[in-house]
């Protein structure tokens, strides 16, 4: 990196990397609640069918964020941050082409790769900007980008879906996403000092091992993120509440309110105190989600997952991030949200055909057995595991 520490945390390069980053977030989001409705309502597929959509995203992103990571710690941030949102932004335009439900699932696959580039850059140079002692906080406030981007699109989304259709939902969707590339071409990007020597390839240039018990949790928890957002929409329908959009503004405020306070108590007391609260919210509202079948319980159930999201998720970041040196950055970025694709592939498919047997309300059940050992995990292995690790950078 250049040879002085950031000092500043809100520098120009920040506000201008967590506005891009709420742009291009906000086109993304757009497609969450919409897809899976476009799928049933208008190709035709059956529920199960929405697993392979949200899956294949997934997986071409889990497959390209290791070679991104090592990029990143190659070559630098900056073009490859660029490039990779550009590609991001130019694929929302291919969905209004699509008339066939194969011909999504390899859309779908092909923007998986920009979006898992794309976002594991923008965490990395995010992190760069940040200065050591304020990491928690800029994490968690970098985090609330993507947190309104949550608020703001599936409800402009669903509206737009409802109001003139689905092809100007998408042209809308990309016009924000290209409007978050405009600012990043402004962004002053750090000079990452490219490794002494050159080695070859091996397993720890992709994947980050000190990242790898941070992860674990974060993957377990992916799980049961995944089949809340990928899932809610008809879960909403099945119960007949027509509130999705009211559960994903509720879902926003509450990570919005949590990421507020949580990266000052990680930087002044460290994780653990957090991660306990956001797990005891998760499993709180997958319960509520699960057996409260109402308007209270839907919406109760919302916050109370926003909060323990708004929690664990930079908290985890803050950790992986805290234990390497900033050359292994983009590795161990790569590591942890290669770990949270895996959760949310897995739970977006598995969840998927789940559900037809147990029904939803059963589906967020076992998705609170995940968290609770999610939880036993972290607290007898990462726990001790980051309180070894963690470098003094002042």
């Amino acid at each position: 990196m250049s040879s002085s520490q950031p000092r500043l945390l809100w520098s120009s390069s920040f506000i201008l990397l967590a506005l891009g980053n709420l742009l291009m977030a906000t086109g993304f989001y757009f497609l969450i609640p919409t897809l899976p409705v476009y799928v049933v309502d208008v190709l035709h597929a059956k529920t199960s069918d929405v697993g392979y959509i949200l899956a294949a995203y997934t997986v071409s992103a889990l497959i390209i964020r290791p070679f991104t990571g090592i990029g990143l710690d190659t070559w630098g941030r900056k073009w490859i941050y660029i490039i990779s949102l550009l590609i991001f932004t130019l694929t929302i335009l291919l969905y209004p082409l699509i008339l066939t439900f194969g011909l999504l699932l390899a859309v779908r696959f092909f923007h998986g790769f920009s979006w898992g580039s794309t976002t594991t850059a923008g965490m990395t140079v995010v992190v760069d900007v940040i200065p050591p002692q304020k990491r928690g906080r800029g994490i968690g406030y970098f985090g609330i980008s993507f947190t309104l981007a949550m608020a703001i699109a599936p409800v402009l989304a669903l509206f737009i879906m409802e109001r003139w259709g689905y092809f100007e939902m998408f042209y809308i969707a990309a016009l924000f996403s290209f409007c978050g590339f405009l600012l990043v071409l402004f962004v002053r990007y750090p000079v990452i000092q490219a490794p002494p020597e050159k080695s070859k390839l091996s397993w720890s240039k992709f994947i980050e091992p000190k990242g790898i018990p941070i992860s674990v949790p974060m993957a377990l928890f992916g799980i049961s993120y995944g089949g809340v957002v990928s899932f809610i929409t008809l879960y909403d329908k099945e119960l007949g509440l027509a509130e999705a959009g009211s559960f994903f503004l509720v879902l926003a405020g509450g990570v919005t309110f949590s990421r507020l306070f949580s990266g000052q108590i990680f930087d002044k007391y460290g994780p653990n105190y957090l991660m306990t609260g956001g797990f005891l919210a998760n499993i709180a509202g997958l319960i509520f989600l699960a057996l409260m079948q109402n308007l209270t319980g839907f919406l109760i159930a919302a916050g109370m997952i926003g909060v323990g999201v708004g929690i664990m998720m930079p908290t985890l970041q803050t950790m992986a991030n805290n234990v390497v040196s900033v050359r292994r950055r983009g590795a161990a970025n790569a590591t942890l949200i290669t770990a949270f694709d895996l959760g949310i592939g897995m739970g977006s498919l598995g969840l998927g055909f789940l559900s037809e047997e147990i029904g939803f309300d059963g589906m967020y059940l076992v998705c609170m057995a995940l968290t609770i050992i999610a939880m036993i995990y972290y607290f007898l292995h990462v726990r001790g595991f980051y309180e070894r690790n963690v470098r003094d950078e002042g």
